[in-house]
């Protein structure tokens, strides 16, 4: 497997004002300033920031699932149970 550098660890959240911090450090981890673009928008992106370790966390958990339920296994598909965890991600993302 490839090596990658270590993200700041999760959850992270989004503040007032566009930041996203670390909810176990209290650390900065990202900036998203309303400058240009304006205060709804910036909160839009680091809501979308916030929820990447969540994101992150789900995807590698389907490619785990994908290992598991590939034809050699019988081809189990995916319940509608089974994406309740990627249904949370898109929501974190979207509404924080």
């Amino acid at each position: 497997g490839k090596d990658y550098p270590v993200h700041t660890s999760g959850p992270w959240f989004p503040r007032m004002n566009g930041d996203v911090l670390s909810k176990h450090t209290g650390d900065l981890v990202c900036e998203c300033m309303n400058g240009v673009i304006g205060m709804k928008q910036s909160m839009a992106n680091a809501r979308l920031i916030a929820a990447a370790p969540e994101m992150l966390e789900v995807l590698r958990w389907l490619d785990a699932e994908m290992d598991c339920r590939d034809d050699e296994c019988g081809g189990a598909l995916f319940s509608r149970g089974d994406f309740e965890k990627v249904r949370l991600a898109i929501k974190l993302a979207m509404e924080g």
